[in-house]
């Protein structure tokens, strides 16, 4: 056989090798703009950084299939498809990484210094950074490998730079005290996205606060014990009858005389914030320890005192409580407010507890000095981006999400205490304080021009750097105006594909940082860019989250995480891939199955033999001294009058599933777009058009020569080739391997990615023959099920008797060898009267039986027919009820009342049929 197909289909001898070739001969890579046909369309988009300490896990396969798909689709279609990858630093995730292994080596990173830390974290990354990314390529990412970046490639840290001095000349940036998110262990803080609430039991104590006058007390209720050394003052609702007499006088804070000194004494304020349902209805004010707090500080002038270190331990020089851990003086606190009679009551009181994200810490409120973005006047065009439509989300939902996110946001708090990240260009000034902003390193303080200047020590949240790629990538900053070549022919990219998890930290960042830097970039042609294209995006789709196959969310601590790594192993890649896309439906979780799995990997071998069946066909055709010369991908041969209806069918089915995956892709539909490409591949090509094909496929030699079974052959190859691009999105390996074993090397690209995707003009609509074959089919089917109820032995031919209209008759006669063959039917009689019997079944188009001698069952076969009887009189009375109804006959389309009719007709007359053959059966 000169096409060499091992018998066996394995998976894991092709992937790698067509991985590794995809990559090495720059398949997927994309000129430059000058290097692209201009009149061709484009299709963008940006992966979603994996973090450089990442693996694979079953969100990114799904993630990186379905951006495949696309890509891979948009391609074949023609369009310039530019998918570009990369990863991010992941600032605080990557620090923790390389701090461990510090740790396991006996030291840490206050040991080595920050600029030896930063040199180790990337040696880190140069070792294991590239693992998800080496994944990807052994996973078949048709992605612009050319264009990989890293968010702190020097390229784009030249680029969040110029962003961060833009925004703090514009006003956009500033500095200041406020209440933050802190994350003790890690000992930085942390925005509000990165905070898991969980609801706890805790407890709520009742605490005497003396008045300073000595005349009485006032009985405060907290949470948070341990922070009343950081109390300022006790808060009352204005309203609240019982303290309105006690606003403005002093209380003496219990426990700030230990050790001998002076009771420190605080106000009884009044403000809104304090509510006289909770507790007791006054509450301690504790502005450095509570966001509220820190509020009601604001607005009374009240100071701000700090009693927690970084690490969430006291921090009061000469306190009994200095230097214990939050939870520890919480203990101690109230043990000493118990002694001193000062412990009202403790009640049992559920807590909303902060936890961070990345530690599992709870999260501590603390005064810090942070750098913020201003971010209403982003967010502002941001919503008005959406609003008018210039950035749609699939599925809709997720719209209203963002909507309700954006217009409740608060200001950005963009700076992390870490060693590992774009550290923030502003340097202070140790003489008179001020801050000078700068691109490059300051010689001299811009106000006193002193040379005693220190970089500011902290550096940027990670989704900063990473709500700029969609222009960074490009090349922005660029020349003076910031058009780059790339800006000009690829932003805004198409689409983003990600999961809802990152939607606010990366999707809104991305739309609020573009729709502000790119509206100073002018459009290709020079003209001033509007806010329609500024956006860095025309459409988010929000994929589904991957479950276990019994719905339950993926988690390591239910033990129920399926590595895509291992079950790629197992199957191959293009089974998994298939498995993701067939169930992946927008606004629906995928309940991940390895039964699935297995059967798409059946359906890959399926693939293979008709692929070994159709080389074989070839070598016959050759050696019978046929030239099979038509071998073009794409080349449809023209079909002649007296083509077998089975081409004229197949060729017609190609026409309606191009359009079907096409309109299923488009709206992101994989499920359905698989589905149609499953069922035509393995429903109809394999099970019907390969069998029938072996009819006309009886090449003969010399003077001989069957013309139908050359045209027969060319069509076949057609077809199969179409199938094969067709199912190449989603099957990449499976199909590169068997086009490249069609063509025998001499391909007319070098890779079926680059071929032609099927499109609806390739193939002629036809649906005569279409529904001519679908009337065959089930005569077909209603056979095979006959013959094996009467249990006729498979390989016995037997005769049928047909009554049916004169149309169907000639189309049963017409194709007595496909009746012959797909049913094993010795003889076609014809019967004017209608069928009956066990032998015999009818529907709507006909009346078939096959003549067999065995011995009725008549029991059964009564049992049978009044079971179906009682079926198709709930069916007709059903449609009489709604064809009798006036009011649904009045507002129902044409369309409806005419099916609806013809159902009641068809249903009708199969009554009568049932009734007929039951009537029939003997007696006994």
């Amino acid at each position: 056989m000169s096409h060499e197909l091992p018998k066996a289909y394995d998976p894991s001898v092709i992937e790698e090798r067509w991985a590794e070739y995809w990559v090495r001969e720059h398949l997927f890579d994309v000129a430059t703009p000058k290097g692209t046909d201009e009149s061709k369309k484009k299709f963008t988009m940006l992966l979603p950084p994996p973090n450089v300490t990442g693996r694979l896990h079953m969100g990114h396969m799904l993630n990186q299939t379905e951006m495949d798909i696309l890509t891979r689709w948009h391609r074949m279609r023609g369009e310039t498809a530019v998918w570009i990858p990369g990863t991010d630093h992941a600032g605080i995730a990557t620090q923790m990484m390389v701090e461990r292994q510090l740790k396991s080596e006996g030291t840490c990173r206050q040991a080595l210094g920050r600029e030896a830390f930063v040199d180790r974290v990337w040696e880190w990354k140069a070792v294991y950074g590239g693992a998800i990314l080496e994944q990807m390529k052994r996973l078949g990412a048709s992605v612009d490998w050319s264009r990989e970046y890293f968010t702190m490639d020097e390229r784009l840290s030249t680029a969040v730079k110029e962003c961060f001095v833009r925004l703090w000349e514009q006003g956009l940036i500033y500095r200041g005290a406020y209440i933050v998110n802190w994350d003790p262990a890690i000992q930085t803080a942390v925005s509000d996205l990165e905070v898991e609430h969980e609801e706890r039991v805790g407890k709520i104590y009742h605490v005497r606060y003396p008045l300073a006058d000595g005349t009485g007390s006032i009985i405060v209720a907290t949470t948070r014990p341990e922070t009343m050394l950081g109390d300022v003052a006790v808060a009352v609702n204005p309203e609240d009858e019982r303290y309105k007499a006690l606003i403005g006088k002093m209380v003496k804070l219990p426990l700030s005389g230990v050790n001998g000194g002076p009771d420190r004494e605080i106000p009884i304020l009044a403000d809104d914030w304090a509510k006289p349902e909770f507790g007791t209805g006054a509450v301690k004010v504790t502005p450095a320890h509570d966001p509220n707090d820190f509020a009601i500080g604001q607005r009374h002038g009240l100071p701000n005192l700090s009693i927690l270190d970084e690490t969430a331990h006291v921090l009061l020089p000469g306190s009994p409580y200095h230097e214990m851990d939050r939870y520890a003086a919480r203990e101690k606190i109230v043990e000493d407010l118990r002694e001193q009679g000062l412990l009202v009551d403790v009640k049992d009181h559920t807590l909303a507890i902060g936890l961070s994200q990345r530690t599992g810490v709870v999260i501590e409120p603390r005064l810090s000095q942070q750098w913020f973005i201003k971010i209403q006047p982003l967010a502002d065009k941001a919503i008005e981006a959406v609003d008018k439509g210039y950035i749609r989300f699939t599925p809709e939902q997720y719209r209203k999400t963002y909507d309700e996110w954006m217009k409740n946001i608060h200001d950005w708090c963009i700076s992390r205490q870490l060693w590992w990240g774009h550290r923030i260009p502003a340097w202070h000034c140790a003489r008179c304080n001020e801050i000078t902003v700068a691109r490059e390193t300051p010689q001299a303080c811009s106000k006193c021009h002193s040379t005693e200047l220190t970089q500011e020590t902290d550096v940027l949240d990670t989704w900063f750097s990473s709500g700029l790629l969609p222009f960074t990538v490009f090349g922005w900053p660029g020349a003076d105006d910031g058009l780059t070549a790339d800006l000009a022919a690829f932003y805004p990219t198409d689409l983003l594909v990600t999961g809802f998890d990152i939607l606010f930290f990366w999707v809104a960042r991305m739309i609020m940082l573009g729709c502000h830097f790119m509206l100073d970039v002018p459009m290709p042609d020079g003209s001033k860019r509007t806010l329609k294209d500024a956006v860095p995006f025309r459409e988010v789709y929000i994929h589904a989250l991957v479950r276990d196959a019994e719905r339950q969310k993926m988690s390591k601590t239910k033990g129920n995480v399926i590595d895509p790594i291992e079950v790629v192993t197992k199957y191959g890649t293009d089974a998994v891939r298939f498995t993701l896309a067939s169930m992946a439906s927008p606004g629906t979780d995928i309940a991940f199955s390895e039964s699935r799995t297995e059967g798409y990997r059946a359906f890959a071998n399926k693939i293979w033999n008709a692929a070994r069946f159709l080389f074989m066909q070839i070598d016959r055709a050759k050696e019978a001294g046929y030239e099979v010369s038509m071998l073009a991908s794409g080349t449809v041969p023209e079909l002649p009058a007296d083509t077998p209806l089975e081409t004229r069918w197949i060729f017609g089915r190609l026409n309606a599933v191009c359009a079907e995956v096409d309109k299923a892709l488009a709206d992101y539909r994989f499920d359905e777009a698989a589905a149609a490409v499953y069922q035509f591949f393995w429903g109809e090509f394999c099970d019907w058009y390969l069998e029938l094909v072996k009819l006309r496929l009886e090449f003969g030699e010399g003077a001989e020569k069957n013309p139908t079974a050359a045209l027969t052959l060319a069509s076949l190859v057609a077809v199969f080739d179409a199938a094969l691009r067709l199912l190449s999105p989603f099957m990449p390996f499976l199909t590169e391997e068997l086009w490249h074993a069609l063509y025998e090397g001499n391909t007319p690209a070098k890779s079926i990615a680059l071929t032609r995707y099927p499109q609806v003009a390739d193939f002629a609509a036809d649906d005569a023959s279409v529904a001519a074959m679908a009337t065959l089919q089930e005569l077909i089917t209603t056979v095979r099920a006959l013959r094996k109820e009467l249990g006729v032995p498979e390989k016995e031919a037997t005769p049928i008797r047909l009554h049916a209209e004169n149309r169907v008759l000639a189309l049963a006669d017409a194709n007595r060898d496909m009746l012959a063959k797909m049913a094993r039917v010795s003889e076609l009689e014809f019967s004017r009267e209608q069928l009956s019997g066990g032998n015999a079944r009818a529907n709507a188009s006909f009346d078939v039986a096959v003549v067999y001698e065995r011995q009725i069952d008549v029991a059964a076969e009564r049992e049978r027919l009044t079971k179906e009887l009682g079926k198709l009189e709930k069916g007709l009375a059903s449609a009489e009820k709604q064809l009798g109804n006036e009011a649904f006959m009045a507002k129902a389309p044409a369309h409806i009342v005419d099916g609806l009719r013809k159902q009641a007709a068809e249903t009708k007359m199969l009554h009568e049929k049932a009734r007929a053959a039951l009537e029939a059966l003997p007696l006994a």
